[in-house]
């Protein structure tokens, strides 16, 4: 199966690019990585009297007697889905361009990949805060731009019953251009979803803001960690209710990740 966006059908077409064999054979040749394994490349693609296309293609490999993904769509088709969410939020991220999947006559998952356009100038944000604005004071704007973004965009899929499941700050990408603002781009979200009834909603809320805290706690003071809280409850002060959050997301993350705990 292999769906391909409108937008870039002409483009992949001038290459060749029409079947999932064609573009598996493109980006990988004969290689192949064992089962399990996550193929993960940037590369530039040049279709004749077309501009270049610079892209991600993200590849999953799964064993011969997997059942895991029977009757489930590949972690491939759920981040090419999810990305589309993120756009209708309002959400800053990548752009689509193709996903495809490979099943045996059991219809169990053998091999799926999804294509992304790559964002130009874009750094991981762990990457941007120690390059760009490592002291807290010189670069208290900026800083606070990051958080105040990354906190209405988290609002925004929490309000709307979506919830990433891993909202690390490795998927979050950066681009700055003085003396605008930096722009956050969410990226890698093959298993967010939506969730606006179950017993679990709350727990997938923290998990994703305590996952957010984990290289907060590293990288930012306890008083851009509180301003964090705070604009995502689009609240002016620090009351009873962005208290009781705090503790929640803080306890939560001692439990799920005691290896990293530091406060």
């Amino acid at each position: 199966m292999l769906l391909i966006e409108e937008s870039c059908r002409a483009a992949f077409a001038a290459i060749g690019l029409t079947s999932f064999d064609s573009i598996i054979a493109l980006f990988e040749g004969s290689a192949r990585s064992g089962a399990g394994r996550v193929l993960v490349k940037q590369q530039t693609v040049e279709p004749p009297g077309q501009p270049a296309l610079t892209v991600f293609y993200k590849r999953y490999e799964h064993a011969s007697d997997s059942w895991k993904f029977l009757g489930r769509a590949s972690k491939a088709r759920r981040e090419f889905e999810n990305y589309s969410v993120f756009a209708r939020l309002g959400v800053a991220c990548a752009q689509r361009l193709a996903w495809g999947e490979q099943r045996d006559g059991l219809r169990r998952l053998r091999r799926a990949f999804i294509i992304t356009r790559a964002i130009p100038g874009a750094l991981p944000l762990i990457d941007f805060v120690a390059r760009h604005c490592p002291g807290r004071w010189a670069s208290r704007g900026v800083r606070s731009a990051l958080g105040r973004q990354l906190a209405e965009m988290t609002r925004r899929i929490h309000d709307a019953g979506f919830f990433h499941h891993d909202l690390v700050w490795r998927n979050i990408l950066v681009t700055f251009q003085p003396p605008a603002e930096p722009e956050l781009w969410w990226i890698d979200c093959p298993r967010g979803r939506f969730d606006s009834w179950s017993p679990w909603r709350q727990r997938r809320r923290l998990r994703d803001l305590a996952s957010l805290d984990k290289s907060a706690s590293k990288y930012c003071s306890r008083g851009e960690r509180v301003a964090f809280i705070k604009h995502y409850l689009r609240k002016p002060k620090l009351d009873s209710d962005a208290k009781q959050l705090i503790r929640e997301a803080l306890d939560y993350r001692r439990r799920r990740w005691p290896e990293d705990w530091n406060g």
